[in-house]
């Protein structure tokens, strides 16, 4: 009788792992992502990740994945969930499946600048689990294409990104994943995203998608979320490591601050709004913010940001409470609005809000109608064609577009504004006014939405995103979900609705330098004043 092998010590492979890389004798690497952070000798991979453990697991992962899909078919899934909520996923699968592709390169940036094996090898299990995540997605997204009642937009994808009011600051935030520093860009993913905010996006989400009949989203999903712990263990090996040298602590405390914010100005906006506005389902006892309340707040920020003050790290909460503010002041009711009056911009169709929907958000935000129910009301009366109601005028009376996270400016108070290269930036917030004074070189160019479109009228522009059907006439985009009568390129026409940058025409009306950004010339680096570049400009702090 054969004895039973004895079971391989994880601890003991792990710390073979460790020693199989080397440092190259031979030439002098090049330095592909600089950084300002230094290193230390040592660091410890916590979770002590091994291939051979984690692809087994994974393959049975995928396999209820797959599965999932085929019987979501056959029991005729696609059929039974609400399309108001069918439509969101457009938007949404495009959104997280670029999060994952960012994360992915986010890993090879981590590989290439961290001199350290043993965290190179946590990096390179969490890059596999990017690609597969990748590869979920869009066969989810391809599933729905195919399965769906009305398939229009789910072929543009990625193409139409950075094309919609509710998509473009998306784009934005998720590149903070791979531009810049790359400890910058690991706190942003893997210390922020992935810790904070995979609960309101990943489980949340798919949360509500199963009370309106979806299952197919909970089970790729959390299939995914599943993964996260993995993640959030790199993210915290990465913060441990960096914070062993004291030159860094300057920076990993204003890095974090900024990497909240950035993920806080889109991810709270868009997850709110799809889970709120596009929910047919009511039986929801939480709102957006309960759940920010559960996940962000008490225990991302309370028990994990908060207690790094015993490292010695000194994170002021400033930051933090300005964000649960703003969510209290209704920052994302007030995107909702203008995204659905930008509806001819955008490659999904919308739902107008009934009296179930007004009861609902009266319950979880008081005077919530009082507020916003006269728009409400307008928009669900002139949804047809011949009612002679194009919301997309307000885009004419919106305030300005934030140069650094993209969002609208709603909150006046709130709004500042800098001058650089002789033109106007506006920003929604002192804080999106900080990210972009501190990280001169990081958002440039043609970055105002409708700039490039000013003057234009409405239906030109729907035809140059291209968001049109087969036919070349009728829309992708509609006010509501009914199939017998839906808006075209002649309807909007008939509006003679010329388009007006919010930018420009604010900038045009405060007396400042030109808003228009459409024909500047890339060289334009928002540089900070001199004797500044090196000063955190929050806090006054040197970073050097």
């Amino acid at each position: 009788m054969s004895a039973t092998p004895r079971r391989r010590s994880i601890t003991k492979t792990h710390e073979r792992i460790a020693k199989l890389g080397w440092e190259h004798e031979y030439h002098e690497p090049a330095v592909r992502y600089p950084t300002r952070y230094r290193f230390p000798n040592q660091a410890k991979d916590p979770m002590k990740h091994i291939m051979r453990e984690y692809l087994p697991m994974e393959l049975e992962k995928d396999e209820r994945v797959y599965g999932g899909l085929d019987a979501a078919v056959r029991a005729d899934m696609p059929n039974k969930a609400h399309q108001r909520w069918l439509e969101i996923l457009k938007p949404f699968i495009t959104i997280t499946n670029f999060a994952e592709v960012g994360a992915g390169r986010c890993m090879s940036m981590l590989m290439s600048a961290v001199p350290n094996n043993e965290l190179r090898n946590g990096y390179h299990v969490q890059f596999v689990d990017e690609i597969r995540h990748t590869g979920m997605q869009m066969s989810l997204a391809r599933w729905y294409a195919k399965n769906v009642p009305d398939p229009a937009g789910w072929n543009l994808g990625p193409k139409a990104f950075s094309s919609s009011v509710l998509t473009n600051p998306g784009l934005n935030m998720l590149s903070h994943f791979m531009v810049g520093d790359p400890i910058q860009c690991a706190f942003t993913l893997q210390v922020v995203a992935e810790t904070a905010f995979t609960n309101v996006v990943f489980v949340a989400t798919p949360d509500v998608a199963a009370r309106n009949g979806d299952f197919t989203l909970p089970t790729t999903y959390l299939s995914v979320q599943s993964d996260e712990a993995r993640h959030i263990s790199n993210g915290y090996a990465t913060l441990l490591t960096v914070l062993q040298d004291d030159h860094n602590a300057p920076l990993i405390e204003r890095d974090l601050q900024q990497a909240f914010w950035i993920n806080h100005a889109f991810i709270d906006v868009f997850s709110a709004i799809v889970m709120e506005y596009f929910s047919k389902d009511r039986s929801d006892p939480e709102c957006h913010l309960d759940k920010w309340d559960r996940w962000v707040r008490d225990d991302w920020h309370r028990a994990y940001v908060m207690k790094l003050g015993k490292l010695g790290l000194n994170i002021p909460t400033d930051i933090f409470e300005r964000a649960r503010e703003r969510l209290v002041n209704g920052i994302h009711h007030r995107h909702a609005i203008l995204a659905f009056a930008a509806w001819p911009l955008s490659f999904w169709r919308f739902d107008p809000l009934d009296e179930r929907d007004f009861e609902w958000f009266e319950n979880k935000y008081p005077g919530w109608y009082s507020q916003y129910g006269a728009f409400w009301e307008a928009y669900r009366q002139g949804i047809d064609p011949a009612g002679g109601f194009l919301p997309l005028d307000l885009i004419n009376l919106a305030p300005p577009f934030c140069w650094t996270c993209q969002d609208l400016c709603v909150s006046e108070d709130d709004r500042v504004h800098g001058i650089v290269d002789g033109r106007t930036r506006f920003y929604c917030s002192r804080e999106c006014k900080w990210l972009d004074d501190s990280n001169p070189g990081r958002y440039m160019g043609d970055r105002n939405y409708l700039d490039r479109y000013h003057g234009w009228e409405a239906s030109e522009v729907i035809r140059d995103l291209g968001y049109v059907r087969p036919d070349g006439e009728t829309l992708i985009g509609q006010p509501h979900l009914n199939s017998e009568r839906m808006w075209t390129l002649s309807d909007i026409r008939a509006h003679d609705c010329v388009l007006t940058s919010p930018n420009i025409r604010v900038a045009r009306e405060l007396g400042l330098p030109s808003g228009d950004w459409s024909d500047a010339p890339v060289s334009g680096n928002g540089a900070v004043p001199p004797g500044l570049a090196e000063t955190d400009l929050l806090t006054g702090a040197s970073l050097v």
